[in-house]
């Protein structure tokens, strides 16, 4: 089985809807996927989450790929990365970032991180795989 471990640590759309793609897909394929969510990519994991963002070059061509996504039934990054999960994908939140900023194990959302932990515990679940890192 092959081994695919993605970090993420923008929270802004363009970087969370391949890290969905990507998860998903490797997951399908039977990849180990391990996905480790830090910086203000944890925002978006919250049970409240943040509302979402692009950058500012890409805003104007927001609205024609929503709509292009649409007319493919695209599942939102959120259910890609559900559904990846199904299918035995681990995503954890990064605990040194999550205690920088406040956030506490109860605050993530359940349906989306499996639990919070430090860089060493990722890196090795991620030893001996590819790592990319959104």
């Amino acid at each position: 089985m092959s081994k695919l471990s993605i970090i993420v640590f923008s929270g802004t759309e363009d970087r969370l809807i391949p890290l969905g793609v990507i998860a998903q897909g490797a997951a399908a394929m039977g990849f180990d996927v391990r996905v480790f969510v830090t910086g203000w990519a944890l925002l978006r994991f919250l049970r409240r989450p943040a509302q979402p963002t692009w950058p500012k070059e890409f805003e104007h061509m927001v609205p024609a790929l929503a709509k292009g996504l649409e007319s493919v039934n695209a599942p939102s990054w959120v259910e890609m990365l559900r559904q990846a999960r199904s299918m035995g994908a681990k995503v954890y939140a990064c605990s040194m970032m999550a205690q920088v900023m406040g956030i506490k194990k109860e605050d993530f959302d359940p349906s989306l991180v499996d639990d919070v932990v430090g860089v060493a515990t990722f890196l090795q679940e991620a030893e001996g795989g590819q790592v990319l890192f959104i």
